[in-house]
Parts: structure tokens; sequence; C-alpha cells
């Protein structure tokens, strides 16, 4: 349930958050992600385990869901980068990629890199 603001310019993304929930864990690890970029906000209903998902200048550029899975609209060349890493494609659309927590024998996913690099493309476009 969006909680404030200007609907984003990418609805889609919002409608797949809305939809899904996420566990406590993985919703923290991608709040924390998001704690040293600038001006965003965190939507979801978080209290019943609602999936977040953060919004800037209008973009939806990240969520969580599930037990484990975190979400990052990003450009092309860091989506090629992501996906060479272990990141899958996602049914929110072509800019987004999924990355998977908690993989046994996979080294820990740089949720602070991808917060950044993803807000950034939120920004500006590029």
């Amino acid at each position: 349930m969006r909680i404030a603001g200007n609907a984003p310019v990418n609805p889609e993304a919002e409608a797949f958050f809305l939809s899904r929930q996420a566990h406590d864990e993985v919703g923290t690890c991608f709040r924390e992600s998001l704690r040293k970029l600038g001006e965003y906000e965190v939507l979801g209903d978080i209290r019943s385990f609602g999936a977040p998902y953060a919004v800037t200048a209008q973009v939806v550029f990240g969520g969580a869901s599930d037990l484990s899975f975190v979400y990052y609209r990003l450009n092309a060349r860091d989506r090629d980068i992501a996906f060479r890493t272990g990141g899958e494609t996602t049914p929110i659309g072509p800019d987004w990629v999924r990355l998977e927590l908690f993989r046994a024998h996979w080294p820990q996913v740089d949720l602070k890199h991808w917060s950044l690099r993803a807000y950034d493309f939120a920004r500006t476009g590029k």
C-alpha cells in the first residue's frame, strides 16, 4: 500500500512488490543496503511482512521479497555485470535483476554496491 508521495513512473514495479511478501531477514538486509543513499523512501506494508521497495525521484529502484530475493533496476552495463555474477531476470521488466541472498557456497552479494548503482540509475537515467 502506497503511503506517501506521487505514483511512480514505473507502476509495474510497485505492483510487483505490493503483491509479494518478504521474510524479515531479507527485508532488513535490503533496507540496510540503502542507508548511505541520499533522498529515497521505503514503502510497502512491512509490519505485515509485505515486500519493502525503495523509491527515489518517483522511480521504484529496488525491493525485496520471499525468503532471499533482492531486486534492483539497473542500467545495461550494470545488468550485464549482475547477470555474469549470478543475477537473474525477473518478471518485473527488462531493466530489473534478481539477486539471491543466503546461497550456499556462493560469495555474499554486495547489496550496498547494487543499491547505489540502482539509485544512481533512477536519479540520472544513466
